[in-house]
């Protein structure tokens, strides 16, 4: 007797685009990398320079603008209120104009060619929660709920991101399917059991294969582009034609 074990449910499929000596030697992209690394690092160097700037520019611009108060309206009639003061309200210019850069390049490399053809980058993907396992195209009784909050699908989640905040930028493509997705055994011979139903580096698995092969088709419902800048902010790309 053989049956069929599906993951009717949703998977991330997930590219990652940074610097690496590989990507900075390609032939058709590696000038792009190499621009991009010569941005970031400007990009860092000036942020590190506001990080330490930041609190005497915000003391200048606190007391010029008490200073300005006092002299239209009279001394201490009107003043800054401390209590809703922040540092964070003193930007760098120069930043805004690398990121803008950065963008811009980025911008007009991507699109539907080199996020599919660009051998160099990063390529994984995870399952998402909120889905169900089939037998055979029946639902079967199996709780995935301690699977999805295992330290080990967290932990692998969260040392993925640990390792991107690192760098001084990165691009990320996102896109998630719903569907139907089986193993490439296929079926397999003898009774289904819940305990050979495991999850491996965020994927689950029947008899240690991943359940990744669309049976049916898939839903696309999430498609994004972002470029991911040194300090910490982030912009999405358009994903265009080449």
């Amino acid at each position: 007797m053989s049956f069929e074990v599906t993951y009717n449910g949703d998977i991330q499929y997930i590219k990652v685009f940074y610097s690496t000596e590989k990507t900075r030697a390609g032939k058709y992209y590696g000038e792009f990398y190499k621009k991009m690394d010569s941005l970031a690092s400007d990009l860092k160097r000036l942020k590190n320079e506001l990080d330490e700037d930041s609190e005497k520019a915000a003391k200048i611009a606190k007391d010029a603008a008490n200073k300005a108060l006092a002299e239209r309206f009279g001394s201490l009639r009107y003043i800054i209120d401390e209590r809703h003061w922040d540092e964070d309200m003193i930007i760098s210019k120069i930043i805004d104009d690398r990121k803008e850069a950065m963008f811009a390049l980025a911008q007009k490399t991507f699109n539907n060619e080199v996020l599919l053809e660009e051998d160099g980058a990063e390529e994984y993907k995870i399952h998402l929660e909120e889905g169900g396992i089939e037998i055979d195209g029946k639902a079967v009784e199996t709780s995935l709920m301690e699977l999805f909050d295992s330290d080990d699908y967290h932990d692998w989640n969260e040392a993925k991101l640990e390792k991107l905040e690192k760098l001084d930028w990165f691009i990320i493509w996102s896109r998630t399917e719903a569907g139907e997705f089986k193993t490439e055994a296929g079926h397999y011979e003898g009774n289904y059991s819940s305990k050979e139903l495991n999850m491996e580096n965020c994927l689950l698995t029947y008899r240690g294969l991943p359940l990744v092969v669309p049976s049916n088709g898939t839903d696309i419902f999430s498609n994004e582009l972002e470029i991911h800048f040194v300090d910490e902010t982030r912009a999405s790309l358009e994903m265009s034609e080449p």
